[in-house]
């Protein structure tokens, strides 16, 4: 099967990459960062995976005469295929939890180009898969307990061209991958990766660029209203069930958000501003009938939040963090802040609307919920 897998992989990346600008392959290892609450028993007290990763890309540049392009300096979008080889590293008690495969969309921008030389970053965002057996019984699932899982990779990246066309490099990214508390557990995996590149790649020149567009950008107040929903799982329920019985169950509920915003467009690329936050969690009730803490809970919650947005043309990463107002959904213990992060794109054409998912975590790394938006921009 291993094998199979592996052939239409290759396969895949080879028609991705007959009409690619651009090809590129990345190898090195990743390190996965510790935690202190579940490594101990998986790896051994203080031991963190070490495990090799490759990668190849499919990239295609933005030549075109749009400000956007011009300011990013001829950014490149594309396809990411990866493969991170946990299985190469074993568990204390279990066989491991096996290789993760990831597909991804990336956003690849040069920030600095001076001569043969370039440094840049990139984001990623897509899924990422582990074909673990025993999902349910083999304790390295504390860390991925769903074989489809969401993928973020942040990223630096030099560049030196050695010809015209071809180039090696070095970078460094952090990866995360878990399911967004779909399904529980869902600690996830989060490692930090060291590679080495090769590739080739059109180097833009002057002559190369379209003539610069005038889409009459102007700053401007704008003003937006967010609706946001998806299905997430019962925590609560799962610790009462695993502590009573001993079985994972898990039971999915439905959960709600509304966002309104106002921010200030100073730059073609980039917002700033404030939203006002109201969350719904309807399984409130459910929550107190298992956690065992003897309270109460409500189900609307309400935040503040100071928002941000990057845009390329109609595609836009929100980010934002936020100040509970009022918080009493017994979705998490003590939680004052709150974290935003809004993959979307606009449909200017159509009333200004704009569709995409949502990710809500707390502390920066736990994931409260994964949810789909939908909006309209004033």
């Amino acid at each position: 099967m291993g094998k199979k897998r592996w052939i239409v992989c290759a396969l895949m990346s080879l028609a991705l990459a007959a009409p690619a600008q651009n090809i590129s392959f990345r190898g090195g290892a990743s390190t996965m960062l510790y935690d202190e609450t579940y490594f101990p028993g998986l790896y051994g007290e203080g031991v963190s995976p070490v495990f090799p990763s490759f990668s190849a890309r499919v990239g295609w540049q933005d030549m075109s005469g749009s400000p956007f392009a011009a300011l990013c300096k001829h950014p490149e979008i594309g396809l990411n295929f990866q493969v991170d080889a946990l299985s190469a590293f074993k568990t204390a008690k279990s066989p491991g939890i096996g290789n993760i495969y990831s597909l991804h969309g990336y956003f690849d921008r040069p920030v600095l180009v001076a001569g043969r030389f370039s440094l840049g970053y990139t984001l990623g965002l897509g899924l990422a898969m582990s074909f673990s057996n025993l999902y349910g019984s083999n304790p390295a699932n504390w860390l991925l307990s769903t074989p489809a899982n969401v993928r973020i990779s942040l990223g630096i990246n030099t560049k030196v061209f050695v010809s015209k066309r071809v180039f090696i490099g070095l970078a460094a990214s952090f990866n995360h991958s878990s399911n967004g508390a779909v399904k529980f557990p869902n600690r996830g995996v989060n490692a930090f990766e060291f590679s080495l590149l090769a590739g080739m790649k059109n180097r833009p020149s002057n002559a190369d660029a379209a003539e610069i567009e005038d889409d009459g950008f102007r700053r401007k107040f704008v003003f937006e209203l967010q609706l946001t929903g998806g299905v997430m799982s019962n925590e609560a329920y799962f610790e009462y069930r695993l502590e009573k019985d001993g079985v994972w169950d898990n039971v999915y509920r439905p959960k709600w958000s509304v966002q309104g915003a106002a921010l200030y467009q100073y730059a073609r690329m980039h917002a700033s501003g404030l939203g006002v936050d109201m969350f719904v969690t309807p399984f409130c009730d459910e929550i107190a009938r298992y956690d065992g803490r003897d309270t109460a809970y409500t189900p609307v919650s309400v935040g503040i939040s100071l928002l941000h947005e990057a845009r390329y043309r109609n595609l836009a990463l929100m980010v934002g963090v936020g100040r509970y107002l009022y918080d009493n959904d017994g979705l998490a213990r003590n939680k004052k802040y709150y974290q935003l992060v809004n993959v979307r794109y606009h449909l200017p054409q159509l009333w200004g609307m704009f569709v995409g998912c949502t990710l809500k975590a707390h502390k920066f790394r736990a994931a409260e919920s994964v949810q789909f938006c939908l909006g309209k921009r004033f």
